[in-house]
């Protein structure tokens, strides 16, 4: 019993918070009220990534500390000590996310992987680039399996973020998306 009312609890203070005045999620307001409520954070933060001989990056809420051997060998003193941080400045870290990433190892962060430059996984532009054969050997609509509104539109945004990330692999991409043929294709269904 106790376990749902703290959850009925917790949705009725949601609730009560978004009565009043408020900006939602995703707004366009949102990255810069996010470095706003970060700012101390990131200041202490990399101040102490540099007495350690690192560099901090932050993107939203993903923190990224790189450096060198010497770095990687005073981890237990850097990171209780970034985590007081986080805390004195009213944050917390979720450590099932945390994880040390070695040179040795494919480190990625926000779903680009960047040991030497960002790149997307090899997977993902794998699948894209069979769904975009797909497409054209079998039509886009036998492709478009999450039942997508407007899959065209899906799949060229697909194929620009690969170009963005590199821009080699992203015009092969691309080119093979110009050669599937749209038969007023928009959906699911042909209109």
């Amino acid at each position: 019993m106790a376990p749902s009312l703290r959850v009925d609890g917790h949705r009725f203070l949601t609730n009560q918070r978004l009565r009043g005045a408020h900006l939602p999620q995703g707004a366009p307001t949102s990255p810069a009220l996010a470095n706003l409520a970060a700012f101390r954070l990131d200041i202490r933060m990399a101040a102490l990534a540099e007495r350690f001989g690192a560099t901090m990056t932050r993107y939203a809420d993903d923190i990224a500390f790189s450096g060198d051997r010497e770095f990687d060998h005073s981890l237990h003193l850097f990171l209780p000590r970034i985590g007081a941080i986080a805390l004195e400045e009213g944050f917390h870290i979720n450590y099932r996310k945390t994880r040390v990433m070695r040179r040795s190892e494919r480190q990625q962060l926000c779903g680009l992987v960047v040991n030497e430059k960002p790149n997307l996984p090899r997977r993902e532009i794998d699948a894209l680039k069979a769904l975009l054969w797909n497409a054209i050997r079998f039509g886009p609509e036998s492709q478009n399996r999450s039942g997508h509104t407007d899959f065209r539109r899906h799949l060229e945004g697909r194929v620009s973020y690969v170009v963005s990330v590199h821009p080699v692999r992203g015009q092969r991409l691309r080119a093979l998306f110009e050669r599937i043929h749209w038969p007023s294709y928009r959906g699911r269904q042909l209109t």
